[in-house]
């Protein structure tokens, strides 16, 4: 058998009895492809060439399998580490957490508000590090924080639909959940029954939201604007928290709104991923509870609230 004198690739040219070369598989390939023989011939070599590199010394292979293998276990330890940054997320919730430009995108000093501030204090006191993001809508943020690793949201209720969910810090302060009308209204309702007869509108997955429709009561649900919405007469009653609802009112250039009948009150919490480690939340709730015992809780809200 003999080879081509330029790529001397044994499989262009086998010899036959009667003395002529035959065409092999390979030369008719080569054929087909219109291309030159010393083509075929540097593509053999190359063929040759990851052959010796899959035959390698097991020596060689042992050592490559050693080096991938110590990246690869570095892996894990690299997310962690990642993680240990928390990405903390809030809406426009005046006075509790706001953009100071009043949109609906903030970060870090550009966000302000009783909760932001203890929020961020705490973190610093603790020595965790953070980011700090405000913006909406705010069903999509309780979704991240829910979802997503090293993640967090405030200021959350801890409803018994929402406690499996999360890892909870707090309280951080307290809300009213009220239905809020305009001035001159007439209604007068004494209960939630009565409040049923009438259009209430409020904010997609807040605590006055998700209170009505826990309880069957049917709500028009909006993402932003919704002081506007209720002095424009798209609906009768809103239902919000005290004291963000006539915070936000005041703020809009709507208010003064007056409460048709006031629901519940409700603690707001920090509620983050589930997949946090235990001692971060002990850590940041022992924290929390001495900020308490200071005062600087009480401080913060002053800077607000009159």
């Amino acid at each position: 058998m003999t080879g081509c004198r330029d790529c001397r690739a044994r499989a262009c040219y086998r010899s036959t009895p009667h003395g002529r070369p035959s065409r092999s598989v390979a030369d008719m390939r080569h054929t087909a492809d219109s291309r030159p023989c010393h083509d075929a011939g540097r593509a053999h070599k190359n063929n040759v060439r990851s052959t010796r590199d899959f035959n390698m010394p097991t020596r060689n292979k042992t050592l490559r399998s050693a080096v991938l293998g110590a990246l690869f276990a570095l892996l894990p330890f690299a997310s962690a580490n990642a993680q240990d940054t928390v990405n903390l997320l809030t809406q426009n919730f005046p006075p509790f957490s706001m953009a100071n430009d009043g949109k609906n995108f903030a970060k870090e000093e550009a966000i302000s508000g009783i909760d932001a501030e203890v929020v961020a204090a705490l973190f610093k006191r603790a020595g965790i590090p953070y980011t700090l993001t405000l913006r909406f809508p705010w069903s999509r943020l309780q979704q991240l924080a829910e979802k997503t690793p090293g993640f967090a949201v405030f200021s959350l209720s801890r409803t018994p639909e929402r406690e499996p969910k999360y890892k909870w810090v707090g309280p951080l302060s307290e809300i009213q959940i009220v239905l809020l009308k305009r001035p001159d209204s007439p209604i007068q309702i004494s209960s939630l029954e009565e409040a049923r007869q009438y259009r209430i509108g409020s904010k997609d997955g807040s605590v006055g939201s998700q209170y009505l429709i826990s309880r069957g009561i049917e709500v028009q649900s909006s993402l932003i604007d919704t002081p506007a919405k209720l002095k424009a007469g798209q609906f009768d009653l809103w239902a919000t928290t005290n004291p963000s609802g006539e915070y936000e009112a005041k703020q809009a250039g709507v208010g003064p709104l007056a409460v048709a009948l006031t629901l519940s009150r409700v603690d707001l919490y920090l509620a983050m991923n589930k997949e946090t480690p235990d001692e971060v939340v002990e850590k940041l709730q022992r924290t929390l509870d001495q900020m308490k015992q200071e005062g600087l809780l009480q401080q913060a809200a002053r800077r607000y609230v009159n």
